[in-house]
């Protein structure tokens, strides 16, 4: 399986996840490898939101969710630390995550222990 990537690969958090995978192979959004994704996630934390106005890869997002709904996963890691950011920019965020589940992609507000997790039932979106 193959993930493409859309998140701060500098990110500590975002590291942990993607090492603890074991079954799916993870290439970042800018590697530019031809290769066809399984799933399309994209991961926002808090901490990314403080510093910046808009995320770059927000049009992508809604891109994604409206050609790929069934390969798209939008993860706002509420979860990890949500008093960094102001409640308009959280408002705004979420009504994000809204479109994209009205596209008929996922929107998840925590992030998963693992990657493995999306392959680990027979409807990977639901887990």
């Amino acid at each position: 399986m193959h993930i493409e990537i859309y998140a701060n690969r500098e990110s500590v958090v975002i590291e942990r996840l993607f090492n603890s995978a074991k079954k799916v192979n993870c290439v970042f959004f800018d590697n530019n490898l031809e290769l066809a994704p399984d799933l399309y996630l994209f991961v926002y934390l808090p901490e990314e939101l403080a510093n910046r106005h808009i995320p770059p890869t927000l049009p992508k997002l809604v891109d994604c969710s409206n050609k790929h709904p069934e390969k798209t996963i939008f993860c706002f890691a509420e979860d990890q630390g949500i008093e960094q950011i102001t409640n308009h920019q959280l408002k705004s965020i979420r009504a994000v995550g809204k479109l994209v589940e009205d596209n008929g992609a996922k929107w998840l507000t925590q992030l998963p222990n693992s990657l493995d997790a999306f392959f680990d039932c027979k409807e990977p979106l639901v887990c």
